[in-house]
């Protein structure tokens, strides 16, 4: 072969390997440890399912356990300074940035994570989402299943949360928790929550079942009060300019298995899993859970009540957004 043959071959080779061989590596942050549900399993699918239909142009890397940044109320400023590509993140750690998204946090509104994350992307698809959504790519935005009461201590009617130190995880749900005479206690993210419990900061808190195998708190919850107090949103965002920088295959991969495909997925697996842990924690025999009454069931609906009202007062169009939200719920299949 000539010269010139081998050098045209190879800069052909080249030209057909080279590309291909070159990966964007996406770094997604998570305050969670690696082994937890949402970071172990929904994220890590989902990262390699979008890497998969990449055709070779990405990669994504999760950082769990906080090695990004350990502060989960810090997770929305490393997407936005670019020290993380994505981030998952609870808005209620953030206030002021997703304040509409705290729709989902109004007691006795979510019935499962399933239809909650369906409506929570439709409403955000529709444009009912003030604030700084636009900010950021989004990849999915979703709810948890409903929060019940979980506490050291028996607590059956909100009569027995007087002057109860109690914890939630939004401004929302820490207004239902003041209505019913316990003490709001906010500022206390999902991995301290343990300490707070054994150094008897609180003695109780708003959360579901998922976030008490993740935050290993089953050996400090005996308990169990299965009222809807409200859910935690909670979004997947990317930095939009790293997006916009991506090769076009790797776009498409992302928009592929992102918004309500995402919303879809992480909801069903959220479900299923809670459904899980709680079949375990129940049949434990230093655990009490208590399904109200219907009398006691009104109880708590009243003394939350206000939490609803001072929410839809609070801005205009919110009971659009209330209405669009529940609508968006009730026609899934998960809510019939």
């Amino acid at each position: 072969m000539r010269i010139s043959q081998i050098i045209c071959a190879a800069a052909l080779a080249a030209g057909l390997t080279g590309p291909a061989m070159a990966k964007e590596t996406l770094r997604f942050a998570s305050f969670e440890p690696a082994g937890a549900f949402l970071t172990g399993t929904i994220f890590a699918l989902w990262a390699e399912d979008v890497a998969a239909a990449s055709e070779g142009t990405l990669e994504i890397k999760i950082f769990p356990g906080g090695t990004l940044g350990r502060d989960p109320a810090a997770q929305i400023d490393l997407v936005e300074n670019g020290v993380a590509d994505i981030a998952w993140a609870i808005p209620g750690y953030a206030p002021g940035r997703f304040d509409e998204s705290t729709v989902i946090e109004l007691p006795f509104l979510v019935k499962n994570s399933e239809a909650a994350s369906y409506a929570a992307w439709k409403v955000f698809e529709d444009g009912l989402l003030g604030g700084d959504y636009d900010k950021f790519k989004m990849l999915g935005t979703f709810s948890s299943p409903p929060n019940m009461i979980a506490a050291t201590i028996p607590l059956v009617e909100p009569s027995d949360m007087k002057g109860v130190n109690f914890r939630a995880p939004g401004p929302t749900q820490l207004k239902a928790i003041e209505a019913t005479g316990a003490v709001p206690v906010g500022g206390i993210t999902g991995p301290s929550l343990a300490e707070a419990l054994n150094r008897d900061l609180i003695k109780g808190l708003s959360t579901e079942f998922l976030a008490v195998e993740t935050f290993r708190l089953e050996e400090l919850l005996t308990n169990y009060t299965v009222v809807p107090m409200g859910a935690t949103p909670m979004l997947v965002i990317m930095n939009k300019q790293r997006y916009e920088s991506l090769p076009d295959a790797a776009k498409a991969a992302i928009d592929k298995y992102s918004g309500a495909a995402f919303s879809e997925r992480f909801g069903k697996a959220f479900d299923e899993r809670v459904a899980t842990i709680r079949e375990r924690v129940t049949a434990r025999d230093d655990v009490t859970i208590v399904a109200p009454t219907e009398a006691q069931v009104e109880l708590w609906r009243d003394a939350t009540s206000v939490a609803t009202e001072d929410w839809l007062a609070a801005k205009d169009g919110r009971q659009s957004l209330y209405d669009a939200f529940a609508a968006a719920m009730k026609e899934h299949p998960a809510s019939q």
